[in-house]
């Protein structure tokens, strides 16, 4: 099967594209209407939204003109989805919802066009799936730089991304496999759906912080003398000796001998020099009537 196939004779999936082409434009109307941008606003966010994609992976591709240009309806569509928004005030939430819809199906479509049309070029595997992911989502992310604000895709959104890069693998497997074409369809819904059920369901991916490990002072002190302790019955237990603990050059001596019977313990031994005077310690939280939580 020849995936640009997809492209160029299947009138069905040009159809759609150029119907994503318009809903982009629609949505990026949607957002000018809400900065109160005047009609050239509202006519560059359209195109940069409904055609980024696409024009980045064609330049990548080295394709002499870009399909955006090549087509003259791929200009209109996008011009007549920031007009429609120009013109139409649709705010209510029944409007938002199909919009989001339409949005999230031109992503899918966007990603399998993309992947087949890069492994059309040449392309090998994974460079074919990043570049089908970056025509779903490159307009998206080029309309968000526009008007100031961190990308959706980043963190936060709905699983646009993620949604692309299934949709992605799953075209490469039909035109791997050399499945018919109509299939690659499957690879949209479930693309698709996936992206759709994360924006009803408000699923995100974990965000960085959600993986970062925080400890205080005293709780990493803590966790290196329990550290060192086992380490040091471990060597004993198979060496027969005990580990000889140098006090002049090993910090965590003290600790490694010492046998707090609490925090409370551990914070008067460690901050003898002035405890009562540091927040979150025990001594503290006695002179100030504060319990620990």
């Amino acid at each position: 099967m020849d995936p640009l196939e997809l492209l160029i004779t299947n009138d069905v999936l040009r159809a759609m594209d150029l119907l994503g082409v318009f809903v982009m434009g629609v949505a990026a109307g949607a957002l000018a209407s809400r900065l109160n941008f005047d009609a050239v606003g509202f006519a560059i966010i359209g195109i940069a939204a409904g055609l980024g994609g696409g024009i980045v992976r064609d330049l990548i591709l080295g394709v002499p003109v870009p399909a955006a240009f090549d087509d003259p309806l791929y200009l209109t569509c996008a011009l007549a989805g920031s007009a429609f928004a120009f013109l139409i005030n649709a705010e209510g939430g029944w409007w938002r919802r199909l919009v989001t819809v339409l949005d999230i199906t031109a992503m899918g479509l966007w990603a399998a066009t993309g992947t087949a049309k890069s492994l059309g070029y040449g392309l090998e595997v994974l460079p074919a799936i990043l570049l089908g992911v970056t025509s779903a989502v490159g307009g998206g992310v080029i309309r968000d730089v526009l008007v100031g604000r961190i990308p959706a895709i980043f963190g936060g959104g709905p699983l646009y991304a993620t949604g692309a890069m299934l949709t992605a693998v799953l075209t490469w497997a039909v035109v791997a496999l050399g499945l018919p074409s109509p299939l690659v369809l499957v690879a949209v819904a479930v693309g698709s759906l996936l992206a759709g059920i994360a924006a009803w369901r408000r699923w995100t991916l974990p965000a960085h912080s959600e993986w970062q490990v925080t400890m205080s002072a005293a709780q990493l002190k803590r966790l290196v003398r329990r550290t060192r302790k086992d380490e040091r019955e471990r060597v004993a237990l198979e060496t027969g000796t005990v580990p000889v603990v140098d006090t002049r050059t090993d910090e965590f001596a003290a600790d490694a001998a010492a046998d707090d019977l609490d925090a409370a313990d551990y914070e008067d031994r460690i901050f003898a020099d002035g405890a009562e005077h540091l927040p979150g310690t025990a001594e503290h939280e006695r002179e100030t009537g504060t319990e620990r939580g």
